[in-house]
């Protein structure tokens, strides 16, 4: 593991190239209401039930940081768009897209609409996601 000493961003290999350039999340809130109520609730949800975690707002996305980045945040207008890393792909109605990033790794994408669909199994997914390196 390798942190950036000038962004503080933690990446697997030394000296990763990377943009240390951020804004803050706000700027990623800008006339997303909905977005917002959502992430806050998820980020709520994440540090109560899986552990601690740091937000990086990149000019991209907005990445939320335990161990490792764990999971990527895309605001929408209506939604968050979420995408993280799992060594399987889902099999659930609301999966967007699952890309394969390696021969064990799986970028899972799911749009979050409403709170409830941060649940039990989202939560669940996600603590894989964040526990993934520990194995």
């Amino acid at each position: 593991m390798w942190t950036c000493p000038e962004c503080g961003r933690i990446f697997g290999k030394v000296k990763q190239p990377h943009s240390c350039r951020q804004i803050s999340p706000e700027q990623h809130f800008k006339n997303k209401e909905k977005a917002k109520v959502l992430f806050d609730y998820l980020f709520k949800q994440i540090t109560s039930e899986i552990g601690e975690c740091k937000i990086i707002s990149l000019p991209c996305c907005i990445h939320i940081f335990g161990r490792n980045d764990f999971l990527a945040v895309l605001p929408k207008k209506d939604r968050l768009e979420i995408r993280f890393g799992l060594n399987r792909k889902l099999d659930t109605p609301g999966l967007r897209q699952c890309v394969p990033v390696s021969a064990k790794i799986f970028k899972n994408c799911l749009d979050i609409t409403e709170k409830e669909e941060i649940n039990k199994e989202l939560i669940g997914w996600l603590s894989e996601a964040y526990h993934l390196t520990d194995k």
